[in-house]
């Protein structure tokens, strides 16, 4: 990590801090006004997801799709503001390659890239379509298999999520709908789009 760019998500990182002290502020006048209560609640996301750019250079069975999961929790008074902490899983792209010609002879590979997100979210809600903002920690890991001993190494690397989703009520307490999201994870120039389908639970309301 370099310095300016240790320096750069430091700084989006107290700007995060700040809108949120701002929203929970505004989220208070708004219970005061409106007698709105504070609700918690849990995320649960699943889809597609597609790696933007890809830098491949091996032959072979090469993907950069995979599914994603989601799992968020969600906490707010009123029906516009929200914040939370997200995680889940991100298939970035995978390899499988017969007979690699190699200075040690050939070889099969295979090898795989993956993204756990743990983020610091806030959201806001127009009718049933919500936008989503978070800033935080991807762990990368990557798992390769070559002469068939397997080398696994991960890091934590900044990054950030801006998606947009539609929600409808089933009741209640459910309700279901659908989000399109992406992910960037700046220090290791990866970023993915993925169209997911979700399902929105209220634990608690008071």
């Amino acid at each position: 990590m370099n310095i300016t760019l240790d320096k750069y998500s430091k700084m989006l990182m107290v700007v995060c801090f700040v809108l949120a002290a701002s929203l929970v502020e505004a989220q208070t006048e708004l219970s005061t006004t409106q007698n709105s209560n504070f609700k918690i609640g849990v995320e649960l996301g699943g889809g597609y997801g597609f790696k933007l750019r890809s830098t491949n250079k091996l032959e072979g069975d090469y993907s950069s799709s995979g599914m994603n999961y989601t799992l968020r929790l969600k906490w707010g008074s009123g029906n516009v503001f929200g914040a939370g902490i997200e995680t889940g899983f991100l298939a970035v792209s995978s390899i499988e390659s017969s007979n690699q010609t190699t200075p040690l002879g050939l070889t099969n590979i295979s090898a795989s890239l993956n993204a756990i997100p743990l983020l610091f979210i806030v959201t806001a809600q127009y009718a049933n379509f919500q936008l989503y903002t978070g800033l935080g920690y991807y762990n990368v890991r990557s798992t390769s298999t070559v002469f068939n001993s397997t080398i696994v190494s991960d890091e934590w690397d900044f990054g950030y999520l801006v998606s947009l989703g539609y929600v409808r009520p089933i009741n209640s307490r459910f309700r279901i709908g659908a989000e399109v999201k992406l992910h960037n994870i700046s220090e290791v120039q990866i970023s993915t789009l993925s169209f997911q389908l979700k399902l929105l639970i209220k634990f608690l309301e008071y």
